[in-house]
C-alpha cells in the first residue's frame, strides 16, 4: 500500500476521538510542586530564622552547551543554546521542551516565573569555547564535550530552545556566536522556526564559516490556520518558504524538517502535494523527519491538542506509541517526497536503513568540510554499520573497532549503555532490531551478533496482522 491507502485502512482500526462540546477553559501555567513561597528555617545558632530560597539567574545563562542525554542514539549530539526561558515565545503546542521546562524551573527554583527571557554572555561563552578549541583535532580525551571538540563534531543550535526569536535580532547573541565559530571554522548546523536566520548579516555569519553551516528550517504543514493554531507565535508558511528561498539562493545546505510529523493531524493529501511543491520551489533538495517523541506524552500537550479541536490521542497512539506503525507510515510518508526527488532521511531508527544520508540530519557529513567528525558510537551509526556488512555477522567487538577508528565513544558511560542497547537492555526505544532488516544471527562473549536482511520488514507482518485481524 502507498501511503494513503495504509492511512485509510489504519483510520478503519483507530477511530477519532471527539468532543462532544468545546473545551472553553483556559491553558493555564505548569502547577508549581516542590517550592513552597516565603519558606524560612530558623538558625538556632543565630537565634533568628533566615529565608531559604533558590534563586536563578534572571539574566544569564551560564550552561550553554552540553551532550545531548539522547547520545547513545544521535550522531550529532553536540548541542549549543545561548537562549533560555521559562517559555518559547513562539508558543509551539507540542513542545515537551516548553513542558519539561516550566515544571522544572517552576519545581525547583523560587523566582521562576519572573526570569523572562535569558542568555549566555558572549565574552563568557567566547572563553569556555576558547578551551575547548585547544583540545580540537588532537587525541579525544577528558570529559564528553572536549572529546566532541576534539572530533569536531558539528554543533548544533535550537535544540533545547529556539535560538532566533525576534529579541535576537535586536540583541544579536546567536549572530556574536555564529561569527566566533565562522572565525574557528568549527562546523555548525542549525534548527530552527524562525526566518531572522535568512537575514543578511546571519546568513553571512553562515557563508563566511569555511568548516560549514547547514540551516534546517522546520515547517510541519502548508496549512496556515494549523500553523496558527498549532505554533502561534512562528512565522508563517510563507516567511518560512521564502527564508529557505534566501538561504539556498546565499549557497547555505539547507533542509526543509517536519517534525513532528503526526499521522491524520498534518498529513492532509492536498497541503502535502501544495507542501512537497513549494519547498522544491526554493531550490531545497533534501527533507528530514522525525515522529513524535514519547516525552511528548504529557497531559498538558494532550489537552492543548483537544481544546482546539485536534484529535492528540489517535495520532500519538499510531505514531509513537505503537513504534512500528508510526515507523512504517513515516517510511511510506517519506515515499512521497522521494517521488519529487527529494533525499529524505529520519531519526527513526526503523526507517535508518532506508535513510537516503548516512547521518540522519540528512548527511551534512558529506557537506561539511575538514576534520569534521560524528558520534559513531550511536544506534543509528551503529544500524548502519550493521547495514553496511552486506548480511555477515557483526558483533559488538567489530561494532567497538569500528567505533575507535573513528575517534572512539565520547565517554565510558555512553559506551557502556550502548553496548547495553546492543544486547536489548536500557531504554528499549533506542535497541538496533527496531531498524528494519537487523536480525539475531548467534551470540558470543559480549552479547548479541546481527546481521542485515534488506528483504525482511517486522514492521509489515505487525501491520497485515493487525489488518487481517480488523
Amino acid at each position: 500500500m502507498n501511503y494513503f491507502d495504509l492511512r485509510s485502512a489504519l483510520s478503519k482500526v483507530i477511530g477519532r476521538q471527539s468532543l462532544l462540546s468545546k473545551l472553553s477553559d483556559k491553558l493555564s501555567a505548569v502547577k508549581e510542586k516542590g517550592r513552597k513561597s516565603n519558606y524560612h528555617q530558623f538558625d538556632v545558632t543565630a537565634g533568628k530564622w533566615n529565608k531559604l530560597e533558590r534563586l536563578l539567574n534572571t539574566e544569564e545563562v551560564k550552561s550553554f552547551a552540553e551532550i545531548s542525554l539522547r547520545a547513545a542514539a544521535c550522531p550529532m549530539p553536540l548541542n549549543l543554546d545561548v537562549w533560555d526561558g521559562l517559555l518559547c515565545g513562539f508558543g509551539c503546542r507540542y513542545c515537551y521542551a516548553d513542558a519539561f521546562r516550566a515544571s522544572l524551573y517552576t519545581s525547583f527554583f523560587d523566582n521562576s516565573k519572573s526570569i523572562g527571557m535569558r542568555h549566555c554572555n558572549p565574552d563568557y561563552y567566547r572563553g569556555e569555547l576558547d578551551k575547548l578549541f585547544k583540545t580540537r583535532g588532537k587525541k579525544p580525551a577528558g570529559s564528553d564535550l572536549q572529546r566532541a571538540v576534539c572530533n569536531s563534531i558539528p554543533m548544533r543550535f535550537g535544540i533545547r530552545f529556539e535560538d532566533f526569536l525576534p529579541i535576537e535580532g535586536k540583541k544579536k547573541i546567536s549572530l556574536a556566536l555564529l561569527k566566533h565559530l565562522a572565525t574557528e571554522s568549527y562546523p555548525v548546523m542549525i534548527n530552527t522556526k524562525s526566518d531572522l536566520i535568512a537575514r543578511e548579516d546571519y546568513i553571512r555569519s553562515l557563508t563566511d564559516n569555511d568548516s560549514g553551516a547547514a540551516v534546517h528550517i522546520t515547517l510541519i504543514s502548508s496549512n496556515d490556520k494549523f500553523l496558527k493554531d498549532i505554533e502561534p507565535g512562528a512565522p508563517n508558511y510563507k516567511r518560512r518558504i521564502e527564508a529557505m528561498r534566501q538561504l539556498v539562493k546565499a549557497g547555505i545546505r539547507t533542509v526543509a524538517r517536519i517534525e513532528p510529523y503526526m499521522v491524520f493531524l498534518n498529513d492532509d493529501p492536498e497541503e502535502v502535494a501544495q507542501y512537497i511543491e513549494d519547498v522544491w520551489d526554493t531550490g531545497v533538495r533534501h527533507m528530514t523527519f522525525d515522529t513524535y517523541s514519547y516525552s511528548a506524552n504529557n497531559p498538558g500537550i494532550r489537552r492543548a491538542f483537544n481544546r482546539l479541536g485536534y484529535d492528540y490521542s489517535r495520532s500519538f497512539l499510531l505514531g509513537t506509541d505503537s513504534q512500528p506503525i508510526g515507523s512504517l507510515l513515516l517510511s511510506k510518508f517519506m515515499d512521497l517526497f522521494r517521488k519529487k526527488g527529494f533525499s529524505c532521511s529520519t531519526f527513526d531508527l526503523g526507517n535508518v536503513p532506508d535513510n537516503d544520508d548516512g547521518i540522519c540530519c540528512c548527511e551534512v557529513g558529506s557537506y561539511f568540510k575538514g576534520d569534521t567528525g560524528f558520534n559513531y558510537g550511536s544506534a543509528v551509526s551503529a544500524i548502519r554499520f550493521i547495514q553496511s556488512k552486506k548480511g555477515k555477522k557483526v558483533s559488538w567487538s567489530d561494532y567497538e573497532n569500528f567505533v575507535n577508528t573513528k575517534g572512539g565513544f565520547l565517554s565510558d558511560e555512553l559506551q557502556n549503555t550502548m553496548k547495553r542497547l546492543w544486547n536489548l537492555g536500557g531504554a528499549g526505544a533506542f535497541f538496533v532490531v527496531w531498524a528494519r532488516g537487523i536480525e539475531p544471527a548467534g551470540s558470543d562473549e559480549n552479547g548479541a551478533v546481527y546481521r542485515f536482511n534488506s528483504t525482511t520488514d517486522f514492521r509489515e507482518k505487525i501491520i497485515k496482522n493487525l489488518l487481517s485481524y480488523e
